[in-house]
């Protein structure tokens, strides 16, 4: 009994590795082709790419009585999905890594729109300026559905991009995002680039489905539990069935001296045990 509960372990463990594997297949990740960040100043655009860190970050000051708001940081970031087959039950999140994070009393958010991907980290800045008319034009017209945004304040932001990527998939194999740090008072966030080997990724998956009966416990534990539990039951019925048609019997027990024992079938039966 014991050994067949000894395999019927091994077996649930050998399941779970199983579901786990098969889990982790249906995961897609795509790392990004192309990252750079713009620097959008009053008067001057610059574009930086092969850099140790992606800014993002917005400047506020004030200057006759009047608020100055510009954008020192702006990471632009590109993928490249021709490969990717993405359906309606699929989930995709665009995952970023803050290295650092600096801020004052105000909360900051950040705010992510799709621009162009006719670029490529050696554009200048009036290509990349055509590429990004998309995200300014989303901008002016405060259209929040068109913005995924991320508040937690923690160091791994993570967007929701599913609708996202369906459109820019079936108009073609690039997809291109624009970063946009929003506060009351300055603040900048260095996210990791992708020759970090941390750089911004697609997670991408099924959404995934339980069953309600039994979110308690894992698939493939609970029937191998309910046969233990089924075996026990028999076995411990079939012994007290036993044990009845021994108690109708009449049978003369010889008297068992101290510390002494006599054999009972086939096991050693003492007045110290009843084992």
């Amino acid at each position: 009994m014991l050994r067949r509960g000894i395999i019927f372990l091994l077996l649930a463990t050998l399941l779970a590795s199983s579901a786990l594997c098969n889990a982790s297949e249906d995961v897609t990740i795509i790392t990004a082709s192309q990252d750079v960040y713009i620097s959008m100043g009053e008067n001057r655009v610059s574009v930086y790419n092969q850099t140790e860190m992606l800014l993002c970050a917005v400047d506020v000051t004030d200057g006759n009585e009047t608020e100055m708001i510009s954008y020192p940081g702006a990471p632009v970031v590109q993928f490249n999905i021709s490969s990717l087959n993405i359906t309606d039950n699929d989930v995709a999140v665009l995952v970023l890594k803050a290295a650092s994070m600096q801020k004052q009393k105000d909360p900051i958010m950040v705010a992510l729109m799709s621009i162009g991907s006719d670029w490529d980290e050696s554009s200048d800045y009036t290509t990349f300026l055509v590429n990004i008319l998309p995200a300014w034009n989303i901008i002016k017209k405060s259209d929040a559905t068109a913005m995924s945004s991320n508040t937690d304040g923690d160091s791994i932001f993570a967007f929701d991009v599913s609708q996202k990527l369906r459109d820019a998939r079936a108009e073609g194999d690039k997809i291109s995002f624009l970063l946009e740090a929003i506060s009351n008072s300055s603040a900048e966030i260095a996210f990791l680039p992708r020759e970090t080997g941390q750089g911004p990724c697609l997670v991408i998956m099924p959404y995934p489905v339980s069953t309600p009966d039994l979110a308690m416990q894992p698939d493939s534990v609970q029937p191998i539990n309910s046969s233990l539990q089924t075996d026990q039951t028999t076995v411990l019925s079939e012994n007290m069935n036993q044990t009845e048609q021994q108690t109708d019997m009449p049978i003369a027990l010889p008297t068992i001296p101290a510390g002494g024992a006599i054999p009972v079938a086939g096991r050693f039966l003492s007045n110290q045990s009843l084992e």
